[in-house]
């Protein structure tokens, strides 16, 4: 996505980090998926973002929606701003990985789906993306992350499927793990870390699995 202007999310972040200096990440994100399986292959996946409060706040400013402040988007509104989270440049394609065993499954182009508000007033979209799978039954794992940890997922959100009963279950990252990785990672540049031109590409440290396992 491109990386917009932020005011206020670094301030949030030096306060929930225990290393200042690294100021990262600036936006936080639920993120949920719903897997789309004919004939045993998943064919596409519905990725759903759900924005932080803070940055659902910036989002409403810069795009000029809800004026009103009733957490209802207009048809209009959404019209105009769908899909405004899908020009993605800085090598981030989107953060999403499907596999099943050793194999890595091909993921296309995002469409967008939706746009709205919760009523806890967290601004959330959903886009859908093709997906090539050779099938099998392996498990198929998803993970969703920032390479550059300048957004932090974590696969919260909902996780089902379509066309096949499958449980996903979900493998919180190990924090203590990431955390020491990060820091090694900032001694290995000698301790001086600029917030967007050298910090280093930790995301995947952070990233949360979450494997489906399938019936038939």
């Amino acid at each position: 996505m491109i990386r917009p202007r932020l005011s206020l999310v670094p301030v949030l972040c030096l306060a929930l980090w225990p290393t200042a200096p690294a100021a990262h990440p600036h936006i936080f994100i639920d993120a949920g998926l719903r897997l789309v399986i004919e004939d045993g292959q998943v064919t596409a996946v519905e990725v759903t973002w759900l924005y932080d409060e803070l940055y659902t706040l910036i989002l409403l400013e810069d795009y000029g929606l809800d004026p009103d402040l009733d957490m209802v988007l207009t048809e209009a509104e959404i019209d105009a701003t769908l899909g405004f989270d899908l020009n993605w440049n800085s090598g981030f394609e989107g953060g999403l990985t499907l596999s099943r065993g050793e194999a890595a499954l091909e993921v296309g182009a995002p469409e967008p789906v939706s746009l709205g508000l919760t009523e806890g007033g967290q601004l959330t979209t959903t886009h859908r993306r093709p997906v090539t799978d050779p099938g099998g039954v392996a498990p198929i794992e998803a993970q969703i992350y920032d390479a550059e940890f300048y957004i932090a997922f974590e696969m919260t959100g909902e996780m089902v499927s379509d066309g096949a009963s499958c449980e996903a279950n979900l493998l919180r990252a190990d924090l203590d793990a990431a955390y020491a990785r990060l820091e090694a990672a900032i001694e290995e540049i000698g301790g001086a870390v600029s917030a967007e031109d050298n910090f280093p590409a930790v995301g995947a440290y952070f990233a949360d699995r979450v494997v489906f396992e399938c019936a038939g």
